[in-house]
This record gives structure tokens, sequence and C-alpha cells, in this order.
């Protein structure tokens, strides 16, 4: 008896091994398309760094060109007093200008010879005057030269970006299509997430609901996982969810820094007001509307929805006490899926009335929010940081 249960357990072992190595080879492939994200995405926000950068050069160069060219229409008139002054000069030279130079000088060789004094102190100054003129004057058409140029880079660097992007983009849609299969999704998932949306009373108590829904979702999959393979089977964490990675690092604090989710700059600071009372429980950070916005650090996605006066917002578990809430324009990721560092999420909103987008980013300690300016570094820093070695405990 117990001979044949062993035999038995050893065919079923056999019979599923297939399985487990096609998984396998899916799971290999989804960590290696993982990486090429992570380097795409920072090859795109580079990119919109270079056109930010263009674009601020090319607005600044514009101004400089039309305040000059608004000082020179305005002052047309001076401009053909001076220059008739000066074709005056030309045709007469002070040591030999006639009675015509001022008025009822002819008559009185005192007044002439005091005019010609004056004269001659005022062509030099003339002259100075001429050579500002001459110099605005070919400062304006230096500054349309450098525009044209600048706009020719822009060009090239939004083609540059274009191209980028779409190679991010079948990325993307390569590590959803591994992730599905090793993981298909959820029936209802996105109307657990609106509910879960709208029966929060606060950000805090949303990210207490989303992290107890993906507690029990992965209790299920166990579950499911131990009822497919035999008693004498060890169910490993790679079996129960074979999409979590093996690299994946806990948030610890001062140990760990997180990356910039956006190539752009800090607009509001944490507590600070925008012209409201309320105080910012995040950060503002401008860049161009639909910029890349990647993962903070390792983690998983526990929500992703809308949620209040936020708009469509994504909160990221990183460790047992730490989330990160990204304010974005569109959604790259689904609900229970792990994401590392660096690897895109997401896009900055489109901007209404400007030329900038804002993300906001939140980082919660516990539910309560912190300011995420003092772990964040504009790279990917944290990587080789001290917490290196520490795993993420869910």
């Amino acid at each position: 008896m117990i001979r044949a249960a062993a035999a038995a357990a050893a065919l079923m072992l056999l019979a599923i091994s297939p399985a487990r190595a096609a998984a396998a080879n899916v799971a290999g492939e989804l960590g290696a398309v993982r990486q090429e994200c992570i380097a795409a995405a920072g090859d795109v926000q580079l990119h919109e760094q270079a056109v930010a950068a263009l674009e601020h050069g090319s607005i600044l160069l514009e101004r400089e060109a039309d305040g000059r060219q608004r000082g020179l229409d305005e002052s047309r008139v001076e401009q053909a007093r001076l220059l008739g002054m000066i074709e005056r000069v030309a045709r007469e030279p002070p040591d030999r200008f006639g009675p015509g130079w001022f008025a009822g000088a002819a008559e009185r060789p005192i007044d002439r010879i005091r005019g010609g004094l004056l004269l001659r102190t005022a062509v030099p100054v003339l002259r100075a005057e001429a050579r500002a003129l001459a110099g605005e004057i070919e400062r304006v058409a230096t500054l349309r030269g450098e525009i044209a140029a600048k706009r020719d880079a822009l060009a090239a660097a939004r083609e540059a970006l274009a191209t980028d992007r779409e190679h991010l983009a079948q990325l993307v849609g390569r590590r959803l299509e591994l992730t599905r299969r090793l993981m298909p999704e959820e029936p209802g998932s996105e109307a657990q997430s609106a509910r879960l949306g709208h029966d929060a009373r606060d950000v805090a108590d949303l990210i207490k609901r989303a992290d107890a829904a993906i507690d029990r979702r992965d209790k299920e999959l166990v579950a499911r996982a131990r009822a497919t393979l035999p008693k004498a089977a060890a169910l490993s964490s790679e079996a129960a969810d074979p999409t979590r990675p093996h690299e994946l690092r806990a948030f610890d604090p001062p140990h760990s820094v997180l990356t910039m989710p956006v190539s752009g700059t800090v607009s509001l600071r944490f507590g600070a007001t925008d012209g409201t009372a309320a105080k910012s429980q995040g950060l503002r950070l401008a860049a161009l509307p639909g910029g890349e916005v990647v993962a903070a650090f390792d983690g998983r996605v526990v929500y992703a929805g809308r949620f209040g006066n936020l708009g469509l917002i994504l909160i990221m578990r990183h460790g047992g006490l730490y989330h990160t809430l990204l304010g974005v324009g569109r959604v790259d990721v689904k609900v229970g899926q792990w994401i590392l560092a660096g690897e895109p999420v997401g896009a900055v909103p489109d901007a209404v009335d400007t030329a900038t987008g804002t993300l906001y980013v939140e980082l919660r300690r516990d539910g309560r929010p912190v300011d995420p300016q003092t772990y964040m570094a504009v790279g990917d820093e944290g990587r080789d940081s001290e917490g290196e070695n520490r795993k993420v405990r869910e």
C-alpha cells in the first residue's frame, strides 16, 4: 500500500513537471522583460529630460528675441532720426559743414564755430548709438538663428522620444501578456477596486482595505496551488505566485532610497500650501505631460483606480509598512502585479492650460504621510544599498 501510494505520487509529479518547466521558462522571460522595461523606461525619461530642456531653452530665447524686437520696434522714430543725423554727418563732416546745420547760424561766424564744436562732440555719441543699434539688430538675428537650431534639435529629440516610447509600449504589453500567462486575472478584479475606492473614507482607509484584499487573494492562491499538488510535494512561494521577482527588496529607511518616479522637478514640497488652507501630504513634480512614470521602489500594486479628488491613482506596497501613492494620467499595471524600482507603471496626467504636467507623489508609513523627498534620489542609487539582501515579507 505504501509503495503504491509513493508510486502514484511520483507519477503525479512526473505528470506536472512539464507544466512546471513551462511556467519556469515563462517566469524567466518575464524577469528578462522586466529588466528591459526598466532600461527602456530610463531611456524614455532621458529623452523626456532632453525635450524639456530644449523646450525651456527655446522659450527663454524666444522671450529674449521678442523683447529685443519690441525695443527695436518701439524706437523706430529715434532710429530714423539717428540715421538721418549720421547720413548728414557723412555728407557734410563737422570740419566742412555749411549754413544749413543750424538755423540762423550762416550770418554769424561765432555761432557756426560753436555749432561745429558741439557737433564734433556729438559725432562720437552718434557713432556709439549707431554701433549699439547695429549690435542690437545683429543680436536679434543671432537669437533667431539659435531659436531655429533649438527647434531642429527639439524636433529630433521628440522623434527619438516617440521611438523610445513605442519600444517601451511593446515591452509593457509583453510584460502584461507574460504576467497573465502565469497568473490569469481574477474575474471582477476591476469592480472590486472600484468598490474599494467607493467605500474607503480616506487614503489611509483605502490602503488598509486594499492590503486586506491582496492578502485574501494570496491565501486563495496558496490554497488552490496546494490543491493541485500531491501531499508529498512541498509548496514554494514561486509555485503559489510565479510572477514574484526573486530579487525583491523591502523598503528599509535609512538604508533604502526611493527612485525619482518621473523626469521632472519639485514644484510643491511636502507640507507646503498651494493657495489653500490644507498642507500638501506629498510632493508635486513638474514634468512633461504624458511623461513616463516608474515605480519608486520594489513592491506590489495594491490599488489602481480613481479615488476622490485625487483622480486616477496607483498605490504600491513596499514591504509591511510603506506605501507610495502616485496620481497618474494612465495606468500600465494591474492590481496584484509585482514591480521592481524603475519599472514603468503609468504616465503623467496631461496638462490643461500649461505645457507642464504634474505628478502627485505620496509616501505613507503605516498609513500616515511622510515626506518622500527625505528618501528620494534622482537615480536608482538605492539598488546597491545595504537593503539589497532584505526580502519583502508580505
